[in-house]
């Protein structure tokens, strides 16, 4: 049976250091995402042109309370762009952003940084912003979508019964390496599971370091795991039966950015990561379905729930991945 592989990416533009400096520093928007050097992108043009060459799909997480700041034009083409080179579109919020509603949001903001979590709010705030949001996807022309992923995985029950009431019947929202939720249901390493009548597909963790009683945890993603990690993690899912597996990465990854994104250079290890891992997926199709939400959504609605793995990686994986890392960032 084969391991349905979830490529998700995450598209959104960046405060670049606003909060933190309004006088000086200002939002950045569709340089964030395109990341172009001298011409090229090597952002999402790359991850769009490295998808195409290998015959795969994947579903972008993409931001949409930006607009408060740029209006609708600037991520509503790149929606476009995405749905048109045949890849799904999803919903992806930063709540910060609501923050420019105000006039006087430079004082609003140097008295108090604003809040940019999902978690912590009640249903009834999260399912305003939750349909405000796919508002904006449904004004760009795109469908409506069916899942939401929550800025920097920041989640607790509260966002499902909103998500609930906004009528989305999907969540990617925990990252349980990179956000650590207080509800122990919610500390999932996998798989499937109904929150509050919401199916919740996280983004797959597994354990790269263990001494004694303690674990490390490592969330799958481009830039936090070596290319040998990618296929060893991806091999050992299909191994032991496990069906689903969703895995990240953003635009930004791709090169070597300054906040402003006005010097970059490219990344070239994340680059062949991503291309090495499509590569790898492109060979053995016969072990991995690379597969979409929308896609999957009614499938996995009429399924259920399926149970979150317990995957590791040998030691030396993990020290390879260190030493090529603190290269990558030294260079």
């Amino acid at each position: 049976m084969k391991t349905q592989v979830l490529l998700t990416v995450d598209i959104e533009f960046s405060i670049a250091g606003t909060f933190r400096e309004p006088a000086r520093c200002h939002p950045v928007g569709t340089p964030a995402v395109d990341c172009e050097i001298a011409g090229q992108s090597h952002g999402l043009g790359f991850l769009l042109e490295t998808l195409a060459a290998h015959r795969l799909t994947a579903t972008f997480f993409v931001e949409t309370l930006n607009v408060h700041y740029f209006g609708d034009a600037p991520m509503a083409a790149v929606a476009r762009r995405i749905q048109d080179a045949g890849h799904d579109v999803q919903l992806h919020l930063h709540p910060c952003w609501t923050t420019f509603r105000q006039p006087d949001w430079p004082e609003r903001v140097g008295a108090a940084p604003p809040g940019d979590s999902m978690a912590g709010r009640a249903p009834e705030e999260v399912a305003a912003i939750v349909a405000e949001g796919a508002a904006s996807l449904c004004r760009w022309g795109l469908p409506p979508p069916v899942a939401l992923r929550t800025g920097s995985f920041r989640v607790d029950r509260a966002v499902y019964a909103g998500l609930r009431r906004a009528g989305l019947p999907l969540a990617s929202s925990v990252g349980l390496a990179l956000f650590r939720p207080a509800e122990p249901e919610l500390r999932l390493t996998g798989g499937r599971h109904w929150i509050d009548g919401v199916l919740e597909v996280p983004l797959l963790a597994f354990t790269d370091l263990r001494l004694l009683y303690r674990r490390h945890l490592k969330n799958l993603t481009i830039t936090g795991c070596s290319g040998a990690e990618l296929r060893w993690v991806l091999g050992a899912a299909h191994r032991y039966g496990v069906r689903t597996v969703v895995l990240l990465t953003h635009p930004f990854e791709f090169v070597k950015y300054n906040e402003a994104f006005t010097a970059l250079r490219p990344d070239r290890v994340n680059q062949r990561r991503f291309r090495g891992l499509c590569a790898f997926l492109d060979r053995h199709r016969d072990a991995f379905e690379t597969t979409t939400f929308a896609e999957c959504h009614s499938r996995w609605i009429t399924q259920g729930e399926e149970a979150a793995p317990d995957l590791a990686t040998p030691p030396w994986l993990t020290v390879g991945r260190w030493v090529m890392n603190r290269w990558n960032e030294a260079w």
